[in-house]
């Protein structure tokens, strides 16, 4: 029977629809499986637009108008999602529409059109409807740019402007993270409070519009609701931290204009940061040269760690030579420089007098980075080469004991000095040593870092490695030559000389590297 109600749909044949409705009313409600959703016959009647035979089921069962799929999909999610706006407006018509009916996407009709491009379909839909949600509001300018059916709903639902959905976002808030300077200029005269409205992070509409949005929509809050731009986030931060942080070059120079800020550019955040640090922590260039000229903010001031915003520049950073060089720099050389440019500048315009002058100095910063980065690789083969040596030396050892091995007997090929304190010694010293060095062979052959700080980083562990297995080799070879050297009369002392000027070489070398001054050690 479903078959036969299928065919009279797909062939447009109302009569027979009807004929077999009435016959058998039960078949309206039947599911056919072609796509394994189950849908209704309504749903088919929806897809392919018949809207006679839409129209003819509705009239024998309206209240199938709600039902929805195993997607959770209503016919009316249907009729927007393929743009049927006629059958839309029966769907109207019929007073059993689901406006808030969520598919299993969590969307409504409403979404659906918007996401779709069916304009005309969401204007029916906002018609019909008693109510709408911030996520709705939201897909008219965000899966589409449908900013005069934003107008319509706010003028239709004029409290939507103060709703929060359960992020305690209002409309402004996805306005701004959107970047849609239509939608914020109407909010914002709708109540210029809402600017000052925060959400569940603590962040107002102004705080996210700093980090993403254009100028011009950062003017209609300078001049709409200024109040907003004092307010900080949970962490201390004001708008520069946060436009510095997203790397907002623009908004943070249209901020940085207005001298009635000034007092917010000198703020500190909750870890005692200025701008200049959370610039320089997120690697922002420009900020930082913006900060650097065209500023008095303190380029040594310590934050609650102690650090300078020169102590953050991230070295593996591709503008780390810029960065250091400008923050390198002596201030008073950068603001105040004794030259022909000077007092020739504004926001964003460095003078060529100042830009030779930093050019000067980033060239030794650039050929000392690169001096450095040669020096690391260098040290690397150098541990490698220097381990592989302390494995050939403890490996032969080991087959090779002091005091050598019995030659026949029982005992033949053993240690003859395998039962002595001094060998147990020396075989325990000399298999770590050989071991660690192969290890650190393992390790550096093994793990390749391409990038300074982690090459650096593993570099410190193969150097520490490597001392344990040059401090184990010396105590091996100590505990040798206490098998080897005689314990008579005339040539005790020469243990002891053994030992002191190991103990002596290894520790003065030791300090060296602890107290170095001038040179760089792991």
């Amino acid at each position: 029977m479903v078959a036969t109600v299928i065919d009279a749909i797909l062939g447009n044949d109302v009569a027979t629809l009807i004929a077999l409705a009435e016959e058998n009313p039960s078949v309206l409600r039947e599911r056919y499986h072609m796509d394994t959703l189950g849908e209704t016959i309504l749903h088919l009647a929806t897809k392919l637009g018949r809207k006679e035979i839409f129209e003819a089921i509705i009239n024998l069962g309206p209240s199938l108008v709600g039902v929805t799929n195993l997607d959770g999909d209503t016919p009316l999610h249907f009729a927007a999602r393929w743009g049927h706006a006629t059958i839309v407006a029966q769907i109207l018509a019929s007073g059993y529409a689901e406006f808030t009916a969520l598919n299993g996407r969590g969307e409504t009709a409403f979404v659906v059109a918007c996401r779709y491009s069916h304009p005309d379909v969401a204007s029916l839909i906002l018609e019909g409807t008693s109510s709408i949600t911030i996520g709705e509001f939201y897909a008219t300018f965000v899966l589409g740019e449908y900013t005069d059916i934003a107008r319509r709903m706010l003028e239709k639902f004029p409290k939507l402007a103060w709703n929060a959905d359960g992020e305690l976002s209002t409309p402004l808030h996805y306005a701004c993270n959107a970047n849609n300077l239509e939608i914020t200029k109407m909010l914002l005269e709708i109540d210029e409070c809402l600017a000052e409205r925060v959400n569940k992070d603590g962040f107002t509409p102004l705080h996210l519009a700093a980090m993403k949005c254009s100028i011009p929509i950062l003017k209609e809050f300078s001049d709409k609701a200024p109040r907003s731009f004092d307010i900080l986030t949970p962490a201390k931060e004001t708008v520069f931290h946060l436009a510095a942080e997203q790397k907002n070059t623009p908004a943070f120079y249209f901020m940085a204009e207005s001298p009635d800020r000034n007092n917010l550019l000198h703020h500190v955040d909750r870890y005692g940061n200025t701008v200049l640090h959370t610039a320089v922590m997120s690697s922002c260039y420009s900020v930082i040269v913006c900060i650097t000229y065209d500023t008095t903010i303190d380029i040594s001031a310590k934050n609650i760690r102690g650090l300078e915003a020169v102590d953050l520049i991230n070295v593996d950073d591709e503008d780390y030579d810029k960065i250091s060089g400008w923050l390198r720099f002596d201030a008073k050389q950068i603001r105040n420089p004794i030259g022909p440019q000077q007092g020739n500048y504004n926001i964003g315009n460095i003078s060529e007098y100042k830009m030779q002058m930093l050019e000067t100095y980033e060239a030794p910063t650039n050929k000392e980075s690169k001096m450095h980065a040669e020096a690391l690789q260098n040290a690397r083969n150098t541990i490698t080469v220097v381990a592989v040596l302390i494995a050939s030396v403890a490996f032969t050892c080991g087959i090779n004991p002091p005091g050598g091995v019995y030659q026949e007997g029982p005992y033949k090929g053993k240690s003859t000095a395998g039962t002595t304190l001094a060998f147990k010694i020396f075989s325990i010293s000399n298999n770590i040593a050989l071991f660690t060095s192969l290890c650190i062979v393992i390790l550096l052959v093994s793990i390749i870092p391409y990038r300074t700080r982690p090459l650096m980083n593993f570099l410190k562990l193969t150097h520490r490695m490597l001392w344990v297995a040059v401090a184990s080799m010396a105590l091996a070879y100590v505990a040798a030559a206490s098998i080897i050297i005689p314990h008579i009369e005339g040539t005790r002392w020469l243990f002891t000389t053994v030992l002191s000027i190991s103990t002596v070489m290894l520790g003065a070398t030791d300090r060296q590297v602890t107290d170095n001054d001038g040179y760089y050690f792991y």
